[in-house]
């Protein structure tokens, strides 16, 4: 554009005019920044698929309702959701399964309260999303049941302690069982999953952490990783003679142990080294069904009492001899 072309108010402002342009575009940028930047109250609508670890069922369903609520956000979170009140938004949650209510007489058809999926749905939105309340209280969702069966986790470890320190018996895992689904033939040969190896060297303290669960060929698991809690104790290994019971012994019968007693090595936890854990020593018992069942009448004692929290404990010989006379 040339000098003559120009408007006359861009001759009367010369070389300003330019100035003026970038001025307008500045202020216009500015209250736009502003604008986005305040929070604003508007629905939502959601059309919800959600995967769920469901015992027994396929792991995703969509449902036919709709989910509205009321939120407030920035200009920016509200725009950038693409959010508007008379179109819905496809959204995926994760949901655990006991959220999920079984209708009464319905087959395979299931119901979420709005109310609980609030976490979820902040995982979804993000924070700068806030929920002031659902104008759906609940949706529906049909579920497709699946062959499953239900088997342990088993925890694979390589775990050293420190001397002095051991593992306690009582690992703990969450899930602590899976269900398996699949073809009945493969189902049948699956009697637990295995998780990947846990491996520690020179634990003195609790150990807590995720392990993933090893995949099975041709199934699917209702988990794929699992919680584990394991305690590592300082202990102390303590020595008692213990004389054996004998229980059971039906009338007429006479019984001889050989030998009658034993001495037992069992592992405590070092603050319970001195009191109860020495004054009250494992007690076993022989019972006389144990000997009745036996074909050599070699029988393992049975622990019947311990003390507290006792962790371990061999028995040296680890069984005895019965023999039996009739009572003339």
């Amino acid at each position: 554009m040339s000098k003559t072309d120009q408007p006359k108010v861009f001759k009367k402002l010369g070389n300003d005019w330019y100035v003026l342009v970038v001025s307008l575009v500045l202020a216009f940028s500015v209250w736009f920044i502003h604008g986005m930047s305040l929070r604003y109250t508007v629905p939502m609508k959601f059309k919800l698929t959600i995967a769920t670890d469901l015992e027994g069922y396929a792991g995703e369903s969509a449902s036919d309702d709709v989910l509205v609520l009321r939120s407030t956000g920035t200009g920016f979170a509200i725009v950038g959701l693409r959010r508007s009140a008379n179109v819905a938004r496809n959204l995926k949650l994760s949901v655990p399964g006991e959220k999920l209510h079984r209708i009464d007489g319905e087959s395979n058809l299931f119901e979420v309260y709005t109310k609980d999926l609030s976490e979820e749905l902040y995982q979804a939105l993000g924070s700068n999303i806030t929920i002031n309340g659902f104008e759906t209280e609940r949706l529906k969702f049909k579920l497709t049941p699946r062959t499953h069966k239900k088997v342990p986790v088993a925890l694979q470890q390589d775990i050293s302690c420190k001397s002095q320190y051991m593992i306690t018996p009582d690992i703990r895992l969450k899930p602590d069982s899976v269900a398996v689904y699949g073809d009945v033939a493969l189902l049948e040969g699956i009697s637990q999953v295995e998780t990947e190896k846990v491996s520690f060297y020179g634990a003195d303290a609790p150990l807590d952490g995720k392990v993933r669960i090893k995949p099975v060929r041709g199934a699917e698991l209702s988990a794929a990783q699992t919680e584990y809690h394991i305690d590592v104790v300082r202990y102390i290994e303590l020595t008692a003679e213990v004389e054996f019971s004998l229980a059971g012994k039906p009338a007429g019968i006479n019984m001889m142990l050989i030998p009658s007693s034993a001495v037992v090595r069992y592992r405590v936890p070092y603050a319970l080294a001195e009191g109860a854990a020495q004054d009250n020593p494992p007690a076993f018992v022989v019972y006389y069904s144990d000997f009745a069942a036996s074909r050599s009448g070699t029988v393992v004692p049975t622990l019947y009492s311990a003390p507290p929290q006792m962790i371990s404990y061999e028995l040296d010989p680890p069984s005895v001899e019965c023999v039996a006379l009739e009572v003339q």
